[in-house]
């Protein structure tokens, strides 16, 4: 697994990441095969693990915790600050109080005394306080990288500020929107995260195939999130048909083709899904296949 620099934090980390939340953290999901994919990612060089106090309706941290603890002393832990899972739904509060209390939490849960990588989960209203807190609690040395995940608006703004380590952003072969923002954060020698850099295969000629549980979950959030980018996936079922690569290795191989792009987060749970990403690594595009990836979204935003 190729390694890459988180700006100038200092930390070089896996250019694919595991995304510790989704189906992998819920209840209903086995915490055996829930360890078992840990350490297949472990062992295929992911140093980097991804996850929020929201996630999974709020079990997704204590899982990673139990199935990590004393083994996360050379990892590069990521959660979140501002979201949180509450009367069974998720909630926001970006009050000082709710994000010390957060960290305080998170680090309980995962069982850790220092943070690596705290985002805001979505731009914090109202900031000043926000900010403050999280630079206070840095101080402290309970964080380590400050970053901040967030839509087009909050990273622009975020980059404006000059004080966030990384953003965690969306970027993939469908939404390619905030290309340019991750261009000037490269160049400004800030990290970039690239969050469902997979565009929930929607390119897929499979995505309505259902086998397991998980396959559901997957394709209702797909459909309530992202609805709208159902047509725009149709355009790169071309990818389908790449010779000897599977769709999703030409998705993600993409993402990790823009050499501003510090490591993709992916999810699954299922192993043969996380060895084909792990695989993915090591796959360069040919420049045809990127330039046709290329021409598609420029016709959507044509359309558009």
């Amino acid at each position: 697994m190729k390694q890459r620099a988180l700006g100038q934090t200092g930390l070089s980390v896996s250019e694919i990441s595991f995304g510790a939340g989704g189906y992998w953290g819920m209840k209903a999901f086995d915490e055996r095969q829930a360890a078992r994919l840990v350490e297949q990612a472990l062992d295929g060089g992911i140093n980097l693990f991804d996850t929020g106090p929201n996630y999974s309706r709020g079990n997704a941290e204590a899982r990673l915790g139990r199935i990590l603890r004393g083994r996360a002393k050379h990892l590069v832990i990521s959660t979140k600050v501002g979201s949180l899972w509450s009367g069974g739904r998720n909630a926001k509060d970006y009050s000082p109080a709710s994000i010390e209390h957060s960290l305080r939490n998170s680090l309980r849960r995962l069982h850790l005394d220092h943070m690596p990588l705290l985002h805001f989960h979505g731009y914090p209203s109202p900031a000043d306080p926000a900010v403050e807190t999280v630079l206070r609690l840095k101080e402290k040395g309970m964080v380590g990288a400050l970053g901040i995940s967030t839509g087009p608006g909050g990273a622009k703004r975020a980059l404006k500020l000059g004080i966030f380590d990384c953003l965690m952003v969306e970027y993939n072969l469908v939404d390619r929107s905030l290309a340019p923002v991750i261009a000037a954060a490269g160049k400004a020698g800030t990290g970039i995260i690239v969050k469902s850099p997979l565009a929930q295969t929607l390119y897929s000629r499979d995505i309505f195939k259902i086998s397991a549980p998980s396959d559901v979950w997957y394709l209702l959030r797909a459909l309530k999130n992202h609805r709208h980018k159902f047509i725009q996936g149709r355009k790169f079922r071309f990818i389908n048909d790449v010779e000897g690569l599977k769709a999703s290795q030409v998705a993600l191989a993409y993402v990790l083709n823009n050499p501003h792009v510090t490591s993709a987060v992916v999810g699954t749970v299922r192993p043969e899904h996380l060895q084909t990403n792990l695989e993915t690594s090591a796959i360069r595009l040919p420049a045809d296949l990127l330039h046709r990836i290329e021409q598609a979204g420029t016709a959507i935003k044509t359309a558009v």
